[in-house]
């Protein structure tokens, strides 16, 4: 569908997903309602009784919750699929970014002028930890 717009897309899918999902339920429903009664009774001991047009429609209506929620689930999966896909194509397909310039990569570590001396002159910065007495030297309890 390369020569399609992307809103008639979408309504082509829509389409045919739900034509999809009415045949489907038009199959099911043949094939409960086609079914002879007497093919239930095999040779079982107790005589078998006809399944009530009630229990027929609400296991009809069971199977259209079950097949609408496949289908959303479906719907769901697929569209992220495809927009991850679209995504990985175009970073693929995308011009390679410039490489960085490394005239001068290590500026932003070093140290001002004149700090290691300010350091050295005036000891580290914080509390001076020096007169503090250490722990491996007192007894253990």
């Amino acid at each position: 569908m390369a020569g399609v717009a992307e809103s008639n897309r979408q309504r082509i899918a829509l389409l045919l997903i739900g034509l999809g999902m009415l045949l489907t339920l038009v199959g099911f429903a043949l094939l409960v309602y086609s079914e002879p009664q007497d093919s239930w009774s095999g040779t079982t001991s107790r005589p078998v009784s006809p399944v009530s047009p009630e229990v027929k429609a609400r296991a009809i209506w069971q199977l259209l919750f079950w097949l609408l929620i496949l289908t959303f689930i479906f719907l769901v999966s697929t569209t992220a699929f495809l927009r991850w896909s679209r995504h990985f194509r175009r970073s693929l397909l995308r011009k390679p970014h410039e490489p960085t310039p490394s005239e001068d990569v290590w500026a932003m570590h070093k140290l001002p002028e004149g700090a290691v001396e300010e350091w050295t002159d005036a000891g580290p910065p914080g509390p001076d930890l020096r007169d503090r007495p250490d722990r491996r030297d007192s007894p253990e309890p």
